[in-house]
């Protein structure tokens, strides 16, 4: 009895065999840390894909926005293709926003896939940024015009491919990201600031002194002399 009773204590004081008892413990953790890491290195890149896309595809239609001819990746434009004259007036949903006051009734959305259905103009423009967007991808494209702010704005989704991580997300399968991109205008906001500084002095001008009496002889005399001949 006191022979099995030493054997025991030597049983459970001896260090053999905690390398394996202990290893067996921790490599499940080990392995579970690493395949959750994996899963979240996925999905930030699928994220990231997404929000790429989504933005590539707001500033890329908002880039061409002056002229619709424009290649939308690196700005190329053809000898004289230009749109007509007062497209910001008739076709850039200007009227429909004064009047409605900026509500959504004169904002214009396609599809993507999809792109433009009844060829109005900034349903074009819209669609030449949406070229961009990778298959698997959908969601909508909507550009709206306040008048002092204009902007294009991108809602795009795209199922998760990790079963895993789709079965654990909450709120569906899908990520979703949206992005916004302003519309600039550099040849219009240059000529409206030279008209307003033409027309400036044009009123300074009629708002000034009176005329001097000598320099207004001088011009009389002028214009008579030349009438004479």
């Amino acid at each position: 009895m006191n022979s099995f009773n030493r054997s025991r204590r030597r049983f459970w004081k001896s260090n053999e065999g905690n390398f394996t008892i202990e290893a067996s413990f921790v490599l499940p953790i080990v392995l579970l840390v690493t395949a959750l890491l994996l899963f979240l290195c996925l999905y930030v890149y699928q994220k990231s894909f997404l929000v790429q896309a989504s933005s590539a595809a707001s500033e890329r239609s908002a880039f061409i926005w002056d002229n619709s001819h424009k290649n939308a990746v690196n700005g190329e434009i053809a000898e004289g293709q230009y749109d007509s004259l007062y497209w910001r007036l008739t076709e850039d949903q200007l009227l429909g926003s004064l009047f409605s006051l900026g509500s959504k009734s004169s904002a214009r959305t396609i599809s993507i896939p999809g792109g433009a259905q009844n060829g109005e103009l900034a349903d074009v423009k819209l669609a030449k940024g949406a070229e961009s967007v990778p298959e698997g991808m959908r969601g909508e494209m909507m550009y709206d015009n306040k008048v002092i702010l204009r902007q294009v704005s991108t809602e795009l989704s795209w199922p998760i491919s990790i079963t895993p991580l789709a079965k654990v997300m909450s709120g569906g399968s899908d990520l979703q990201v949206k992005s916004r991109s302003i519309v600039v205008d550099p040849v219009e906001f240059i000529r409206t600031i030279e008209l307003m500084r033409y027309y400036g002095s044009k009123f300074k001008g009629i708002g000034g002194s009176r005329t001097d009496p000598g320099t207004a002889s001088e011009v009389l005399q002028m214009y008579g002399g030349s009438r004479s001949r």
